[in-house]
């Protein structure tokens, strides 16, 4: 087949477009630091770029539950800390009441702080996050007790999870009754401090010491539920450590797919440029060529 210089002049406007088209490619992946610019950089890539995006986009909501969690256990964790100091202080002034050397008016000072206690302990129950209530179960916008009524209202007994991966959800919240005593009972922390303070006025010394029991088992229900709130910060914990483990990895893919080798691809680039460089020189030589050219 004859060559014409045409047919070289298109073959070398093509060349040079193909190695621009190249040149082009690589100064927008150093630019932007993505091998993958738009789909048809890389067609199967895209897909396993798209897929880690959203594996990251799924983690972090699993690592901002997770961060969540246990910043609500920690709330909740420094709250049964009060509701202990409370209890602990009531047994502290019922042991003193329970002394026979007390007499009817110093009973009823002791009532008196007894009733503050109760007070203090319904707050308590009444303790917040972000403005949701930490113990009425799903009702969170609900305040679960009320000063006049604490010993015999109920809470919801819904359990308010958060999920720290596809297929785990970890339960947060306790139901107010399982830390203080279910409503009504003669072991709700309520009633207990109620009674206390009813025997405190009325000078029953038999009251006053039956309530050392008492507050001992409100104790010892609450601090099942502080060990079980201890038990579910580990487990977020662990699950926070997970997530970062397995971010860390879908990075390390997803880098491997998206993001530019800058020494590579300066070096590619470089090496595009001689190419270039050496076409245009060869192309300038072709198209001088003249007939004079060829009749020397």
């Amino acid at each position: 087949m004859r060559v014409t210089n045409n047919m070289q002049n298109m073959q070398l406007l093509k060349n040079l477009n193909y190695i621009n088209t190249g040149m082009t490619k690589g100064q927008n992946q150093l630019a932007t630091g993505q091998k993958i610019n738009k789909p048809s950089d890389d067609p199967i890539g895209v897909g396993y770029q798209m897929r880690y995006d959203t594996d990251l986009a799924r983690s972090d909501e699993f690592m901002q539950n997770a961060q969540t969690g246990n910043e609500i256990l920690k709330t909740m964790d420094s709250t049964l800390g009060q509701a202990n100091e409370v209890l602990r202080r009531a047994r502290t002034l019922a042991l003193q009441a329970a002394n026979g050397t007390y007499d009817t008016e110093q009973r009823k000072a002791i009532a008196a702080e007894i009733k503050q206690l109760k007070e203090q302990m319904v707050e308590i129950g009444n303790s917040q996050y972000n403005g949701r209530y930490l113990f009425n179960g799903q009702k969170t916008d609900v305040a679960p007790y009320s000063s006049a009524t604490a010993a015999d209202d109920t809470t919801d007994p819904g359990v308010f999870s958060l999920h720290v991966s596809a297929a785990v959800a970890v339960p947060v919240s306790i139901t107010g009754e399982i830390i203080f005593g279910e409503a009504g009972s003669g072991n709700n922390v309520f009633k207990v401090l109620d009674d206390l303070a009813n025997a405190l006025e009325t000078n029953q010394a038999a009251g006053i010491t039956a309530s050392l029991d008492k507050i001992d088992a409100a104790s010892d229900k609450l601090s099942i539920s502080w060990a079980e709130i201890g038990a579910r910060m580990n487990r977020f914990d662990l699950m926070q450590e997970r997530i970062t483990d397995s971010q860390v990895n879908l990075k390390e893919q997803r880098s491997h797919i998206a993001d530019v080798d800058f020494a590579s691809a300066i070096t590619d680039l470089k090496a595009k440029e001689n190419v270039l460089q050496a076409a245009l020189s060869t192309g300038a030589r072709i198209m001088q060529t003249t007939l004079i050219d060829f009749m020397r």
